[in-house]
């Protein structure tokens, strides 16, 4: 509580000037803090001018053992250890010794996992620290949840756990791109991303397929085998975002590694799906775990899978209002170049956005068929471009209007949206001053300029999904700050989505989103100390001339003069 602040801005009000000020409070307070002498207390409130007369609402501490504070040692970056410094205490004659520490992050699907546990070993003065290290393996906003196991006889077990929100960024983008053939396409995006400061890229290409005959032994062949087992059951979890472009699961073993790549978008990785002539369908992923988290339907029953007719893609509503195509469409307006082909996919699955559609080829639905999609799916994200034709943003004709600029601006921005890259996201969405459980919780929106509509918002509950909240606002092209009032909340984590559907969108199509995750804690730093400060109350009394009683004797404090307001 920042006792200061209140008083001052008490004391500049336009209302009559007060003779005194009264505190009830248990002295528990961040300013003037238990840290500051006696001089600093009288200088942050003799200018007041007033006593400030103070009544100790406690005087004696529960017993009770808690997670009092959670700081961490320089920034949070994905895949780089971190440490953890947790200060632990006990008060009020709890008996305590070794109390067992663990940090957990919390997951949109399931348990929490378990990434640091250790024992904080308690002093004679009631206080305990341990340090754990972490290491968090995305980059993004990461809840963590800091639990004590604490002894017998805790009679405050609200401030046992603790949330810590973290932003975690990332050194580089760690890039695992597997392509099936050398193409025109393969080549400008490797060249893409080998060519990008910010990207570690990890490139496969096959340039022979298992039934090659080659004329050799093994050891006197030049290229190495796929290593696909190593890739995906040893290194997946090291990257960032995984590019499969015209690639066939099935003659190279990747098959059975999909569930695990399903998995790994689940827990926070990026996928991106290319199209070519082994990609989709003909790549063998229908009716696969990985099918679906892609933002697609791949069960096409009888239709082909690729179309050879040559088209130019269409950009839908959400993609002329989404932020992840303003780059490209900066550069070339709304006209795509023309693409020499597509992979035939189905309906967009539930949440997804499509940014471009077929302007002839429909789905079994009749809608227009999807070209370019976005996905979420759990904690990840997830992209489907069915055209393997990007090159053309490059080099062609159409690509010297812009100087080749645009194959650049179309996959960061892609790359950006994937690693949840603020330029890229319709919105910021926030606790304004926190989540306290109990208490009314208002969230801020703030839109990006430009954009006009609707923000729709779904607030989740992390680890069981279920939806607690559903908001909705209208939004201006001034990217003005909305409110929205989210009601009383229980403790623990929760998944703040927010959609923004374009004033000239049309049907049902999904329009941009992000996601911003956030915590509620029970009492929060309020409660991680329950100690009360009777000395600090008194010397905030004696240094502007007021005093310091107990509930008891509150009738005894001086009352000033009245004031006459009628004669």
């Amino acid at each position: 509580s920042d006792l200061s602040a209140a008083l001052e801005a008490l004391a500049r009000a336009a209302d009559e000037r007060p003779s005194a000020f009264v505190v009830v409070s248990d002295g528990r307070l961040d300013r003037p803090g238990p840290e500051d002498t006696a001089a600093a207390t009288r200088a942050a409130l003799e200018g007041l001018g007033v006593p400030v007369h103070t009544v100790a609402a406690a005087t004696e501490s529960p017993r009770d053992a808690s997670v009092r504070a959670v700081r961490t040692s320089g920034a949070a970056v994905a895949h780089q250890p971190l440490s953890l410094r947790i200060d632990i205490g006990c008060s009020g004659g709890l008996a305590c010794d070794a109390v067992p520490v663990v940090a957990r992050e919390l997951r949109e699907q399931g348990a929490p996992t378990t990434l640091a546990t250790g024992t904080a070993h308690v002093d004679e003065g009631g206080v305990g620290t341990v340090e754990l290290g972490v290491t968090l393996d995305r980059a993004g906003t990461r809840i963590l949840e800091v639990a004590i196991d604490a002894p017998d006889g805790d009679e405050l077990p609200e401030n046992d756990v603790r949330y810590v929100t973290l932003d975690v960024a990332r050194d580089r983008i760690r890039v695992l791109h597997v392509a099936g053939r050398p193409t025109y396409d393969v080549r400008a995006l490797r060249m893409w991303l080998k060519a990008d400061a910010s990207v570690d890229v990890v490139a496969f290409f096959i340039l022979r397929t298992p039934g090659d005959e080659v004329n050799a032994s093994s050891d006197e062949l030049a290229l190495i085998p796929f290593p696909v087992d190593e890739l995906f059951s040893v290194h997946l979890s090291s990257f960032d975002a995984v590019v499969l472009q015209d690639f066939d699961a099935k003659p190279y073993g990747l098959t059975k590694h999909l569930p695990a790549l399903a998995q790994y978008v689940d827990k926070g990785g990026g996928l991106i799906m290319v199209g070519g002539p082994n990609a989709f369908v003909p790549g063998n992923y229908a009716r696969t775990r990985l099918a679906r988290v892609l933002p697609v339907d791949l069960d096409i029953g009888s239709a082909p899978g690729v179309d050879l007719g040559a088209f130019v893609p269409r950009i839908t509503a959400a993609g002329r209002a989404a932020p992840v195509l303003a780059p490209l469409l900066a550069l070339i307006g709304d006209e795509m170049p023309e693409m020499p082909g597509t992979n035939v996919v189905g309906d967009p699955l539930p949440g997804a956005t499509v940014l471009m559609t077929h302007p002839t080829r429909t789905t079994a639905s009749g809608a227009p068929m999807p070209v370019l999609s976005l996905g979420e799916h759990e904690s990840g994200r997830t992209i489907a471009l069915t055209l393997d034709g990007s090159h053309r943003l490059l080099f062609s004709a159409f690509a010297s209007s812009s100087a080749g600029r645009a194959h650049g601006a179309f996959w960061d921005a892609l790359l950006g949206w994937l690693m949840r890259d603020p330029r890229f996201e319709p919105a910021a969405i926030e606790a304004r001053g926190g989540c306290l459980a109990g208490e009314e919780t208002t969230l801020v929106l703030r839109p990006l300029v430009g954009q006009r509509g609707e923000a729709k918002v779904t607030i989740a509950r992390l680890g069981s999904g279920a939806v607690v909240r559903t908001l909705s606002a209208r939004i201006g092209e001034g990217g003005e700050p909305v409110e929205l009032a989210a009601g009383r909340l229980e403790p623990g984590g929760y998944a703040a989505t927010v959609e923004i559907v374009p004033a000239e969108g049309a049907g049902d199509a999904k329009g941009a989103t992000t996601r911003r995750d956030f915590a509620c804690e029970r009492g929060g730093d309020e409660w991680a100390d329950p100690r009360p400060d009777v000395a600090r109350l008194e010397e905030i009394a004696k240094a502007t001339g007021g005093a310091s009683v107990l509930p008891p004797d509150a009738g005894s404090l001086p009352l000033p003069a009245a004031t006459q307001v009628a004669a």
